[in-house]
């Protein structure tokens, strides 16, 4: 072999020997021969030196080992913290949950009061999510229902606010015999819950169901009819038309009496009341007429006042619709 492919050979070798003396350092004990609790103790302690190192992205993947090997207290306790300092915050409420209720049972006050308020001030920065599974849908034999691949307890199904993440999440919903039901669902805003619910679920060979066609019930002439005009259009139209004959009578008496020669004081009351009840007839009539709405206005009564002045007198003639 000559001396080049000698060193190639050589400088491979070591660099493969730092490698392998790299990683088996960053691993913890061997634990071969150790029973289930010993490796998990192993485990533990090595990701408690790598937390104290600021490196948690590693510590966390060791605990959840010890966690199934061992599922302590301690651990699960660790782990949560582990999770807040990597903000994965949902896990974290949910294991400082677990550890609040099972110091509870054990009597362990001072830890179940830590781990409570670790998961209270987690809740406070989660969203919601609130599932509802109707009764007849829950009645399916061996229904399971899931939040992003997790299983969802029962106690949940009945619009229980689940602290989720902002982001997208996946319902799911399955049974024996039965096509599974699958919604992504973008939770955006802390403040409000989302709400779903579970559908029934079809069975497998089940053909999806025919939307009905919603029935189309004619519009008949009847239902576009004019609407009755109102009291204060007639009245304000019958006030009108008294109003305009009382004035232009009036005004008819005064005119021919002056053409035959001049007023006399009979003439010139009938005159003066004619003009007068006529002028404020026709004003009451234009108050009543501005106040009554536009639309009942249009549908009143309609009609003409014409006015006419013959040799005896003034006059009007009325015409149109009532």
């Amino acid at each position: 072999m000559s001396g080049k492919h000698t060193g190639a050979a050589l400088f491979t070798a070591i660099a493969l020997f730092c490698t392998m003396t790299a990683a088996r350092a960053e691993e913890p004990t061997s634990t071969h021969g150790l029973g289930p609790v010993e490796r998990a103790e192993v485990l533990f302690t090595r990701a408690m030196e790598l937390s104290a190192e600021g490196r948690d992205v590693e510590a966390c993947p060791m605990l959840e080992q010890s966690l199934e090997l061992d599922p302590a207290m301690g651990t699960r306790y660790r782990l949560a913290e582990c999770y807040e300092k990597t903000n994965h915050r949902e896990t974290a409420y949910r294991l400082y949950t677990e550890v609040a209720i099972e110091a509870k049972r054990a009597g362990m006050t001072d830890r179940e009061s830590r781990a409570r308020l670790r998961s209270e001030a987690l809740s406070a920065m989660l969203a919601r999510l609130v599932v509802w599974v109707p009764k007849e849908v829950a009645e399916t034999p061996d229904l399971e229902v899931t939040i992003d691949g997790r299983p969802l307890d029962r106690a949940a199904w009945t619009g229980d606010p689940l602290p989720v993440e902002l982001g997208e999440h996946v319902l799911e919903a399955m049974a024996p015999g039965r096509k599974p039901y699958r919604r992504v669902v973008p939770v955006r805003d802390t403040s409000v819950p989302v709400e779903l619910s579970v559908p029934t679920l079809r069975g497998e060979h089940e053909a999806p169901p025919v939307p009905h066609a919603e029935a189309t019930i004619p519009v008949t002439h009847a239902s576009a009819a004019t609407p009755a005009p109102s009291v204060r259009t007639t009245a304000a139209l019958v006030l009108g038309v008294g109003g305009a004959s009382a004035f232009l009578v009036g005004a008819g008496i005064a005119g021919v009496s002056l053409a035959t020669g001049g007023l006399s004081g009979t003439t010139r009351s009938t005159s003066a009341i004619g003009l007068g009840l006529g002028g404020a007839s026709v004003v009451a009539a234009g108050v009543l007429w501005l106040v009554t709405p536009q639309a009942k206005r249009d549908s009143g009564a309609a009609m003409a006042v014409v006015p006419t002045v013959g040799p005896l007198g003034g006059g009007v003639s009325l015409l149109g619709r009532f």
